[in-house]
């Protein structure tokens, strides 16, 4: 895990989720981020929706975001509940802040357990 407490970690993770929450992300850091990551074809757009939806549709650049801020982990793009998820997993923890957008927490932080499933 990162150097810290399980504490700091999540009041870190808990902070991330408020900024993305009270639309204070750093715009051009998401735009870097996103494009490093998948092309999409107006990344303005998408990133200015991705704000205005957030939790839905943003759980791919939220999970970019928290390894950025963290300076660890890895993308997983596994699935929630059936459907398609991507999230940040770090020495083996999961760690999301868009599982609400199907029903689940605001807020994990754990071990990959039903309903998390990592694509084989």
């Amino acid at each position: 895990m990162i150097s810290g407490s399980h504490n700091d970690l999540r009041r870190i993770v808990e902070k991330t989720r408020k900024d993305f929450e009270s639309k204070s992300v750093d715009f051009e850091l998401l735009k870097k981020l996103y494009s490093e990551y998948q092309a999409v074809p107006d990344i303005d757009l998408f990133i200015e929706r991705a704000i205005e939806l957030f939790p839905q549709g943003n759980c791919g650049l939220a999970s970019l975001y928290l390894r950025h801020i963290l300076g660890v982990g890895r993308i997983i793009q596994g699935r929630y509940e059936g459907h398609n998820h991507t999230f940040l997993m770090v020495d083996e923890e999961v760690i999301d802040i868009t599982a609400d957008q199907f029903g689940g927490p605001k807020l994990y932080i754990g071990k990959p357990t039903t309903p998390w499933l990592l694509n084989q």
